[in-house]
């Protein structure tokens, strides 16, 4: 019996996200490397690669990003409703 000493396949994700590039909207293809993601507009032969790394520390960012828009909208209903009823 052999021992795999590298991860062989491939983990290829076609979003249901699009962008809209050269005035065609393109969904997005994310091909799932062991250190790094290669990122492409499908239809295009451009690639990003991107580090795992990368992808955590953008996706935290936009997670507290997230949570302060949500929180200023709250303040804002709040606002409103205590307006409306004094």
């Amino acid at each position: 019996m052999g021992v795999l000493l590298e991860r062989k396949s491939q983990v290829i994700f076609v979003t249901a996200s699009s962008v809209k590039e050269d005035g065609k909207a393109r969904e997005i293809i994310i091909e799932s490397r062991p250190q790094y993601a290669v990122v492409q507009l499908n239809g295009s032969k451009e690639k990003y690669s991107l580090a795992w790394e990368a992808v955590y520390k953008l996706a935290k960012e936009q997670y507290a990003e997230n949570l302060r828009i949500e929180a200023r909208s709250t303040e804002q209903r709040e606002s409103l409703r205590r307006k409306k009823t004094a």
